[in-house]
């Protein structure tokens, strides 16, 4: 697919923001543009409008890349120079764990996507504070640099499926997913909130940091937005994963964070 050939281009480009905003870090102003009450929601900072017009200035340069429809986490220039309606969509979140950068954690990530509406074709997932990023192309799944030790605040048990939710409180898994953490549990699975695992709560992050100990993820609607909440399924999906995908990507609902959120869940686990 051309525009899967195209996007790879510019996977320098995205490194290059993912250091800029490293740069940033120190400096970087902090604001809030919602009000949800929740901080991991509501914090934007000045660095995630620098990395997101750098990217965008770069994409739409592209004929290509401006033919899909955009969902960019935040309102900046170079956002309408893509097409408004397309049955591909590019997604972008220039900081993913903005409320982890602003606190001078590591595990905040630059992410680029663009799947046709029924499931993800591209992924670019960067971490600059460990220079390592996993790239997913189809259903195939590379990695970029050396993949990072995390330090553990709990041991993670064996046949462990994580989750995240926001807030302060580690809800239970069984009212968030009532029906299949019961066919779960049956058959020995665990389950382990992101605060759990680690001081560096980004679910997904950890996920990709700690595949090798962790054997799936669960995720809906309530659990993040438009432009991130698909790296865990395309790595379910390029690593020959068991996938249960019940999330509609045909259009994203309503939500606070601006880019609204994709309707359903998904579960990957190792076969």
């Amino acid at each position: 697919m051309k525009v899967l050939e195209e996007i790879q281009k510019f996977e320098k480009d995205f490194i290059a923001a993912g250091k800029l905003a490293s740069k940033m870090c120190h400096r970087a102003q902090a604001s809030f543009k919602s009000n949800t009450g929740l901080y991991e929601l509501d914090v934007v900072t000045t660095a995630d409008i620098a990395v997101q017009k750098f990217i965008l200035e770069r994409l739409s340069k592209s004929e290509e890349l401006r033919k899909c429809q955009l969902l960019a986490e935040e309102n900046t220039e170079f956002t309408d120079k893509f097409a408004k309606k397309s049955d591909l969509v590019l997604t972008l979140d220039p900081i993913d764990g903005t409320y982890l950068f602003a606190n001078g954690k590591k595990m905040w990530k630059v992410i680029i996507g663009i799947h046709d509406k029924k499931r993800p074709l591209y992924t670019f997932c960067y971490f600059p504070e460990y220079d390592w990023a996993v790239k997913m192309v189809g259903d195939k799944c590379t990695y970029i640099g050396q993949r990072p030790d995390l330090k553990l605040k709990n041991p993670i048990p064996t046949k462990a499926i994580t989750y995240g939710v926001y807030g302060k409180t580690v809800d239970n898994p069984d009212k968030l997913f009532p029906t299949q953490c019961k066919k779960l549990k049956e058959h020995g699975y665990t389950f382990m909130e992101r605060k759990e695992i680690s001081d560096e709560p980004s679910t997904t992050g950890q996920f990709l940091v700690l595949a090798d100990k962790l054997e799936g993820l669960i995720m809906n609607e309530a659990m993040g937005s438009a432009v991130d909440i698909l790296v865990g399924l395309h790595f379910g999906l390029s690593n020959d994963y068991e996938v249960v995908n019940e999330m509609d990507l045909s259009k994203p609902i309503n939500a606070s964070n601006g880019v609204g959120n994709y309707k359903g869940y998904y579960l990957v686990l190792k076969k």
